[in-house]
């Protein structure tokens, strides 16, 4: 591999994306910023047009490049639009991928770990280097999927009890990325990312506001009740059921385990929910 990698940052235009292009085009760190519809800008990278559902721009993308970062965002065929991924990388001779992946999805106790675990498992057989980040729930799942519930009823309703969580910022999740795909030595392992600690959802609301400026609540439903709810909004069956699913994981406890990964690989400890609540205390301005 050349002394400066060449590396293809896959969904560049996202929540986690960004930040790992513009991290390696501040180090001098040749980048290339896959994006499938909103522009990547940003001094020093390269950007170009992948659909990776289509496979449209792929090969192109993917020629001569030493490692991958591979994020896909939702699509109903993830799996296979990862895979068609790996399958052009191994043709392109490339020698690296980071997968970003989830938490627990060796299990494949749930739908998303399902749609993971396949594709890690075929990076596995296929002989390259690789290595898996499975990060927790999102901290920013909170202004973005449960954005509308809060702003409307100033609650987060799901089917989750007391179920503990070990919540992560994804700026967190990003930064990893950032230091893995330069520290060769951190190659060849799966790392479970978390946050710095454990909250239930009623003690994670309560540490956000509302746009009134009041906390939010946390209203416990039932698994019918959540599935109606999210369908009634407008949620396609499949992804209301993945939703379920996944709080019915969370209820066995198996999300609760705290991880020293973030600061072992950055350097520096991952950020609390508090935290993250602060920084975005002005969200609805």
């Amino acid at each position: 591999m050349s002394e400066k990698p060449k590396t293809l940052v896959l969904g560049a235009s996202g929540l986690i994306g960004l930040p790992v292009v513009k991290a390696l085009a501040d180090a001098g760190l040749p980048v290339r910023a896959g994006y499938r519809r909103r522009p990547v800008n940003i001094a020093g990278a390269d950007p170009v047009i992948i659909d990776a559902q289509t496979g449209a721009g792929l090969r192109e993308a993917v020629e001569g490049m030493d490692q991958i970062f591979l994020l896909i965002g939702d699509l109903p065929d993830q799996t296979e639009a990862e895979l068609r991924v790996l399958d052009a990388a191994r043709t392109a001779g490339v020698s690296h991928i980071v997968k970003l992946s989830t938490w627990g999805a060796e299990s494949e106790e749930f739908s998303i770990a399902r749609v993971h675990r396949p594709v890690e498992r075929a990076i596995e057989q296929s002989g390259m280097s690789h290595t898996f980040l499975r990060p927790n729930c999102f901290m920013q799942n909170f202004y973005t999927y449960y954005r509308d519930m809060i702003a409307y009823t100033g609650t987060v309703r799901l089917p989750c009890d007391d179920a503990i969580v070990s919540f992560i910022d994804a700026q967190d999740i990003a930064a990893v990325a950032a230091r893995v795909l330069v520290d060769t030595s951190l190659r060849g392992r799966a790392y479970d990312l978390s946050g710095p600690e454990g909250l239930t959802y009623d003690q994670a609301a309560a540490l956000l506001v509302t746009p009134h400026g009041q906390p939010v609540r946390y209203v416990n439903i039932t698994d019918e009740e959540c599935r109606a709810e999210m369908i009634a909004a407008g949620l396609a069956p499949v992804y209301a059921e993945a939703l379920i699913e996944l709080c019915r994981y969370y209820r066995t406890g198996a999300a609760s385990g705290v991880t020293s990964s973030v600061e072992d690989i950055t350097g520096r400890r991952a950020g609390s929910f508090s935290r993250f609540a602060a920084d975005h205390a002005s969200t609805w301005q």
